[in-house]
């Protein structure tokens, strides 16, 4: 498999457990973003892609963190048994997010 598809499932792997971590804040604004990004990932992994479409992704996922109000300044507030069991499996929504972003880099570098 090639670096850029093994990439391209990997970030689509940690966006689907960002997205259920996201789920479990009901007024979460990031939610729909993510949500935009994986259905643009599993589109390209279907109909393929040039690497002008892995630097865009790229580009597209990290314009949500960095400055004030940005996506790495959210804090998912509410405690559940759910959210827990999520922390357990995949790990706390920060750590996703950092994972997101590094995979975003990779994403751009491979492409």
């Amino acid at each position: 498999m090639w670096q850029k598809e093994q990439v391209l499932i990997e970030i689509r792997s940690a966006i689907e457990q960002l997205i259920l971590h996201l789920k479990t804040d009901k007024s979460c604004l990031w939610t729909a973003h993510f949500e935009k990004q994986l259905r643009h990932i599993n589109d390209l992994i279907e109909y393929g892609y040039v690497d002008d479409d892995l630097y865009q992704l790229s580009s597209s996922i990290r314009a949500v963190y960095g400055g004030m109000g940005s996506f790495n300044d959210y804090y998912n507030p509410n405690q559940s048994k759910e959210r827990n069991e999520l922390i357990e499996k995949f790990g706390s929504s920060n750590d996703l997010s950092s994972k997101v972003y590094d995979l975003a880099i990779k994403l751009k570098q491979s492409g």
